[in-house]
């Protein structure tokens, strides 16, 4: 019984992460496009917004290490995370397509709702890992993170072809989309997903001062590797996912259309092969070869990409351009399942404060825009 349980959760779970993805990438690759060209923000004004959320998150996220002690608690959490991004979706909706708002009023109300939404899917994110965690096993831990993370880049093929119809003043509609995706996932978590006994008495959970769990974590040398593997990954789809669609767009002069079967296309080996590297792994445990390979086929072609002069013919262009990134995402996809599986192998149930550190890795690159306009 407790098998079939497990499997029927784990099932739910891959649903809720789909649809969490999906209701992600919408406002992913939009986002930044719609501040520059409906909100009219300078590149500048981009990056800093990110950067403050970012930091503002990381900062949330130490003060709230201490409430995460029980289990009993994950969706509660997740619940009221998912209504409180319902509402920032159906605020920035209303700020960029209506006028129900005065202008003035409506960049700074979009600013502050961004910044919640900006740190929302992380700690969504964090709390569906503590539920994975508990409805899996082990020795099966790299195919689950493989199918876990291809069900989380889906939406990354998927989405793109549906913005390739859009043009720069239709975006904003990707919030009410967006919105409308959180519903089905909020079905799967009240449907099929209850939170995981915790057996532990409350006494018998020691209490750690924030600076000693920060130290005993940078002190675990793979506890430091991954998180600085998950920030680097990071820093990377950021840059990609926030500065590529303006690069091609302004500087390419691609329009939507191009953009969105290039970001379709560079994005589909996260989908095909995630699951056979994760298996790969728990047959061979041949995590570092993987990853190591992965960060070689990576940067090559990432140089590659930068490489591609403005003066060729633009379908010549877009040609290059697709291919050089998407052989750097096989590389990509290699560093992500690797090393995901090494983290997760390791850490377990053994230490919450990782799994959050880990989640939270994913905000520490957006707060270097910060850095990047003081240089």
């Amino acid at each position: 019984m407790q098998r079939y349980l497990s499997l029927r959760v784990q099932t739910a779970l891959y649903l809720c992460v789909f649809f969490l993805g999906l209701h992600h990438v919408f406002v992913f690759f939009t986002n930044a496009s719609i501040m520059k060209d409906v909100l009219d923000f300078s590149t500048a004004n981009i990056l800093s917004f990110y950067g403050i959320s970012s930091i503002f998150g990381i900062c949330m996220y130490l003060a709230l290490s201490r409430s995460f002690r029980k289990k009993t608690h994950t969706k509660g959490r997740i619940y009221t995370a998912v209504y409180l991004e319902m509402l920032c979706l159906a605020i920035m909706y209303l700020t960029t397509a209506t006028t129900v708002f005065d202008a003035k009023i409506s960049v700074y109300i979009y600013i502050t709702t961004f910044i919640i939404h900006h740190i929302i899917t992380p700690y969504i994110l964090f709390n569906l890992d503590k539920l994975f965690e508990d409805y899996t096993h082990i020795q099966d831990r790299g195919k689950g993170r493989g199918i876990y993370s291809t069900m989380w880049n889906i939406p990354f093929v998927v989405v793109p072809l549906m913005l390739s119809g859009l043009n720069t003043k239709t975006l904003p509609i990707t919030y009410a989309v967006a919105f409308s995706l959180l519903l089905p996932f909020l079905l799967c978590m009240y449907s099929y997903i209850q939170n995981p006994v915790d057996e532990r008495e409350p006494e018998t959970v020691p209490r750690i001062p924030l600076t000693q769990k920060i130290k005993n974590f940078w002190m675990d040398r793979l506890d430091r590797n991954s998180f600085v593997t998950q920030s680097s990954l990071h820093l990377y789809y950021g840059a990609t996912g926030i500065l590529l669609p303006i690069y091609l767009y302004h500087y390419f002069n691609f329009e939507w259309t191009h953009i969105g079967m290039l970001l379709a296309v560079i994005t589909t080996p996260f989908v095909l092969v995630q699951i056979p590297f994760g298996k790969l792994e728990d047959k061979f445990h041949n995590d570092k070869q993987i990853f190591f390979w992965g960060i070689f086929i990576a940067f090559c072609f990432t140089i590659a990409a930068l490489l591609v002069p403005t003066t060729l013919e633009m379908n010549t262009t877009f040609l290059l351009l697709t291919t050089f990134l998407f052989l750097s995402r096989i590389g990509c996809s290699m560093i992500e399942i690797s090393s995901e599986s090494m983290f997760y192998k390791h850490v377990t149930e053994r230490d919450e404060f990782a799994l959050l550190a880990f989640r939270a890795g994913r905000l520490v690159p957006y707060s270097l825009g910060i850095l990047f306009l003081l240089i």
